[in-house]
């Protein structure tokens, strides 16, 4: 069992997000011959999903999880979920922020790679507030979900970049 898709299964189950797990469990339960201890003990965690979380965590803890494998992950389900019309784009915001708050402590959270989920409902608001654009909201909101592509601060804000001055003065040598 790769440890990313135990880290991943351990955080959607966290923040109630359980679609998939049995299926993946049943799966190891009929492929693997003998099975293994996780199996064994996840197996026999039944509905309780208290103790099916504190297994996953245990088996997680202390080892080395690419966490730019599970926010994909958990990018792909929100993706699924919106084209399948299971959930809505405020409903998705809102889970991709309580994913993070389950992902680890957040002053030790990697903003890199877990910043856009964490920041979406916060866009989201802003956008119902008026105070950007929904085509903005919208804009990050998609690229994100669809290709992965992390939040742009100036992007939401219709912000362009400011130009260095040096390349400022390349720009007016160059003709």
């Amino acid at each position: 069992m790769k440890r990313e898709d135990a880290f991943y299964h351990k955080v959607m189950l966290m923040t109630g997000l359980d679609d998939g797990y049995d299926e993946w469990l049943n799966q190891y339960l009929e492929s693997e011959n003998p099975l293994s201890n996780i199996i064994l003990e996840l197996a026999c965690c039944g509905s309780d999903v208290r103790k099916t979380i504190s297994v996953l965590h245990n088996f997680c803890v202390g080892q080395t999880v690419d966490e730019a494998v599970v926010c994909d992950k958990v990018r792909t389900y929100f993706r699924d979920a919106y084209y399948t019309n299971r959930m809505s784009k405020e409903e998705i915001s809102y889970a991709m922020y309580r994913v993070t708050q389950n992902v680890s402590d957040l002053a030790d959270m990697d903003i890199h790679i877990w910043g856009s989920m964490y920041y979406m409902v916060d866009f989201l608001s802003d956008a119902k507030d008026g105070t950007i654009f929904w085509e903005s909201f919208d804009r990050v909101f998609f690229s994100y979900l669809d290709y992965g592509i992390p939040y742009d601060f100036d992007k939401v804000w219709n912000r362009q970049k400011k130009v260095s001055i040096l390349d400022y003065i390349k720009r007016i040598l160059k003709g």
